[in-house]
């Protein structure tokens, strides 16, 4: 005989559902399986294995589902017992409606009406072509070949590893609330990974190389992935499973938060049996296997089961918070094979490209509009910008999530409410916070109340809150209300916590959200602070606090002090109106430039560059007004402050529209674009005074001749121009007000506000339109001879038309009306 297996898998598990008038033939059934059982590779049930004093129903049912393998002996006898029908039709639901992998095998033991039971199933029975045992006149080669069948159907369980469905199910689940249900694979969008290389050997010099997909990322072998809170580390983890599972490549998922005890292979297969079918011990002789673990902790126990993975896997991936890596295995020798990754921030092209597939799901597949795509990233953007909310892809989704109008009543609330207020408890519950109101109530209040200690200190001291100001704080705080220790502990909590360790805001958003929170409150104190802030609101900070202010108070009085500020500032200029005496001095400027911008690559790729160029923007130093940097020239004080508040009043007009009466969005509108149109009217000199000053330049800088600076201030001053003209019309185009905008256009009646006007409609419009196409004729008939407002119709016409598709048709028209040849688009590579 040959030796019994050591398989480290259990055996296949097969159950007899007979007739015990059939008796005789489960016993040779029994005995041409014995090598099977033998060798350890099945393990049989019936029924006479029933103790006494057992529930037989309760036994046959519970085995029945246990099997891997239902046996039907089947014969006239079996047919006509009920009982042994109704386990034919158990099993039947059980194959069709469970998780487990089983097989049911029909056997035909006499002449009987066989085919009636399977009722056109289309299932294949033994022995061969459905001849009866009893047929045979050697009734041991019937036997022989229903013991090769079953071998068979026992190697292809053992081989089978597919996923286990519950757990696949659970993996691919994006809890994304939709009408239908999105998977994980649907829209994942690969995070933005990058580690750092020594140039050369020993050098102290490091250039990036970024990691685009899985397979790059699976090609470095050993890889650990760090990064900060809701960066995505988990939901990878589980996209790289799906896609290995997605390719049958053997893969594992281990997650190490809460992990005990020692690793070995019994903890493996148990892992294993969770997670797929099949035979263990086969699939752990397997090539190329890969296991992945999320969250890496500093418990002994976490690296230790990484380090036993590396005996069996050829590939692992550890997935880990950045405070847990730099604090504990940053220079940890069990790691020095790996590749250490850090997740930023998407980039502005791996955002639409996430916005796409996420409205993909909404709008069932239909083709998307570049124009609405655009929408929905002003409104992303207007939540996830100057680093105060990093750009990853659980805030961009919850962005998203606002526009199905199947949101969750519970969480339908206004545009900040509805994120900042979701991202804070999506953390506080994440972090262990009970979900009842006291528990949420506690930890907002606490937050609230240190982070105006912290804006105090910041305020009369001049200095950072360190961890003794927090202990300190604590103490106070505990003088006044009650909070536990748990709570405390828990919104520290290093992955999901809204604190860190040493007590400061997690993200910089929560501080403002909190800030704002405390500060609407109506108090004397507060108002005074909140007078303080709208006077110096051209210090980077506060108009971020304002913002939050706005969004928290229960009516206009800030608004109400932002406007007449902004109105108040620089009111010794007048506000540009763009006529031509005013922009004469741009004649060689606009004489120099091309006047067909229009591109030949797609539509895709325009706007991938347009995206590259905001990611290299984001990523320039900051040179606004700080605390630090605080002029001493109220002139350029209002300069910033008109800057400022424009983007507050923007913030607003995009976000609170329809809690505002018509009339307050007039003011708004009217405030931010003769805001703008002043700091236009600042660099717009005549050519006698751009002459004289560009003569002062020289006089100090000798080496420079006189035309190259009056060029440069001409193309300094028409740049200026059209940023600023820019920064209007982001502020005030939203189709919800486009005829608010247009009524105050009117009313102004200025080639300047007319350029808004057109601008604001073109920008907030899903694609070019007839009505479109009008307004640019007549503004271009209406300025024929102004070449400054026909350069700016044209190319700023024509960039729309480079990153957004339109019907060909108005487009044909609109280069027409142009004066410039229409050229075909390229057909981006669908594949």
């Amino acid at each position: 005989m040959p030796a019994k297996s050591e398989s480290t898998n259990l055996p296949v598990r097969l159950f007899y559902s007979y007739c015990h008038k059939d008796q005789k033939y489960r016993k040779h059934m029994e005995k041409s399986l014995a090598i099977l059982k033998y060798q350890g590779i099945i393990e049989t049930w019936v029924d006479l294995n029933i103790l006494p004093g057992q529930f037989i129903s309760e036994n046959i049912i519970r085995k029945l589902e246990e099997a891997d393998i239902i046996v039907f002996l089947v014969s006239q006898n079996f047919i006509a017992s009920t009982s042994c029908m109704d386990e034919w039709e158990r099993a039947k639901k059980l194959a069709r409606n469970t998780n487990k992998y089983r097989t049911r095998v029909p056997i035909i033991l006499t002449d009987c009406q066989w085919k009636l039971m399977l009722d056109n199933e289309d299932l294949k029975v033994l022995p061969e072509d459905g001849k009866p045992v009893n047929k045979y006149k050697q009734q041991e080669s019937a036997w022989n070949d229903i013991c090769e069948g079953i071998k068979l159907v026992v190697n292809d369980i053992r081989t089978n590893f597919s996923p286990n469905k519950d757990f696949k199910n659970r993996i691919e689940n994006t809890e994304i609330y939709s009408q239908n249900r999105i998977k994980l694979l649907d829209i994942y969008e690969f995070l933005n990974l990058s580690c750092y290389l020594p140039t050369k050997k020993l050098s102290r010099q490091f250039i990036e190389e970024k990691i685009s997909n899985e397979d790059q990322l699976f090609e470095r072998g050993h890889c650990l992935i760090h990064g900060t809170h809701m960066s995505g580390k988990t939901t990878l983890a589980r996209f790289l499973f799906l896609s290995l599972v997605k390719k049958s490549e053997p893969v594992l998922l281990v997650d190490l938060k809460g992990f005990t005890g020692s690793a070995n292979l019994r903890i493996l297969q148990k892992l294993y049996q969770e997670e797929f079918h099949g035979d263990f011990s086969l699939w752990l002789k397997r090539e190329n296997k890969t296991i992945i673990f999320d969250n890496l902790t500093s418990d002994k126990e976490s690296i230790d089961f990484v380090e036993f993975a590396k005996k069996n896997f050829e590939r692992i991936v550890v997935t880990t918070s950045s405070d847990v890596y730099r604090i504990y295995y940053r220079d940890d020798r069990r790691l020095a094979s790996f590749k250490i990754l850090e997740i930023n921030q998407l980039t502005h092209s791996q955002q639409e490209s996430l916005i796409r597939k996420r409205i993909n799901m909404m709008s069932q597949n239909k083709p998307l509009k570049d124009g609405f795509v655009d929408e929905v990233e002003k409104k992303v953007n207007s939540i996830i910008f100057k680093k105060i909310v990093p750009r990853f892809p659980f805030y961009v989704l919850s962005v998203i999530q606002l526009f199905e109008s199947f949101t969750p009543s519970n969480l339908s609330i206004s545009a900040y409410g509805h994120c900042y207020h979701v991202f804070i408890i999506t953390s506080l519950v994440k972090s262990g916070i009970d979900e009842r109101d006291e528990s949420i109530n506690t930890c907002i209040n606490f937050a609230k109340q240190l982070a105006f200690a912290v804006y105090k200190k910041k305020q009369t001291c001049n200095e950072k809150f360190t961890k003794t100001s927090f202990d300190q704080f604590v103490n106070e705080y505990r003088e006044d209300y009650i909070i536990s220790d748990g709570i405390l502990n828990r919104m520290k909590n290093e992955e999901y916590g809204i604190l860190t360790a040493d007590g400061t805001f997690r993200i910089p958003y929560m501080y403002y959200f909190f800030l704002g929170m405390f500060l609407c409150k109506k108090d004397a104190l507060q108002k005074e602070i909140i007078e303080e802030i709208c006077q110096r609101s051209y210090v980077s900070e506060n108009h971020l606090i304002l913002l939050f202010i706005i969004h928290h108070a229960n009516d206009d009085e800030v608004i109400e002090d932002i406007l007449v500020r902004t109105m108040c500032a620089l009111d010794i200029v007048e506000p540009a109106t763009l006529i031509r005496e005013e922009t004469k001095f741009f004649s060689q400027i606009i004489k120099s430039m091309p006047k067909n911008i229009s591109s030949n690559k797609s539509v895709s790729e325009n706007r991938q560059e347009i995206r590259q160029r905001r990611d290299e923007d984001e990523n320039q130093p900051d040179d606004e007004n700080d605390e630090s940097s605080e002029n001493q020239i109220e002139l350029l004080n209002d300069l910033y402050r008109v800057i400022k508040n424009n983007e507050i009043l923007g913030q607003v007009l995009r976000n609170n529209y329809g809690s505002l009466k018509k009339e307050r969005i007039v003011d708004i509108v009217e405030t931010v674009a003769d805001g703008g149109l002043r700091l236009v009217n600042i660099v717009l000199k005549s050519e006698k005074e751009m002459k004289k000053l560009a003569q002062y330049i020289v006089e100090a800088n000798p080496k420079y001749d006189i035309e190259s600076i009056e060029r440069m201030l001409q193309f300094l001053s028409f740049r200026w121009t059209i940023i600023n003209l820019a920064k209007i019309v982001h502020a005030v185009s939203h189709k919800e007000i486009r005829k608010i905008v247009g009524d105050v256009v009117l009313k102004n009646d200025t080639p300047a506000y007319e350029l808004i006007g057109y601008f604001s409609n073109l920008v907030s419009s899903q694609e070019l339109t007839e009505s479109l196409s009008k307004q640019l004729k007549n503004l271009l008939d209406k300025h024929h001879r102004d070449p400054f407002i026909k350069g700016v119709l044209s190319l700023g016409t024509q960039s729309y038309m480079n990153t957004h598709s339109s019907p060909r048709k108005i487009e044909q028209k609109v280069y027409s009306n142009l004066g410039i040849k229409y050229e075909y688009k390229k057909i981006p590579n669908l594949k």
